[in-house]
């Protein structure tokens, strides 16, 4: 007998699919102290790119924002502690497509 969770949408079609599965696009490196960057992908249309962030080489405080829209990751600099929001330490931003 398997065991799981299973949901479904209002058409009664299966929409449980466990770990989300993507494709990755790119990955960027950061160096310490950048603050600043963007960087634009091609993705069908249909599709938008998100993030994940490497480990960090032990970056203290806030220093840069970094935000997925559309087809574009953006880079600033950030003073405050928020959602998005991350230290500038060295580390590498791991670039996937994602259904809109």
């Amino acid at each position: 007998m398997a065991w799981g969770i299973q949901t479904w949408d209002a058409d009664g079609a299966p929409n449980n699919y466990g770990i989300k599965p993507v494709s990755v696009v790119a990955r960027i490196q950061l160096a310490a102290g950048q603050t600043s960057g963007s960087w634009a992908f091609t993705v069908p249309s249909g599709m938008k790119v998100g993030f994940v962030l490497s480990l960090d080489e032990g970056g203290n405080g806030v220093g840069r924002r970094i935000v997925a829209s559309g087809n574009t990751i953006t880079v600033t600099a950030a003073s405050a502690v928020g959602l998005g929001n991350y230290p500038a330490s060295k580390c590498e931003i791991v670039v996937f497509m994602e259904k809109t």
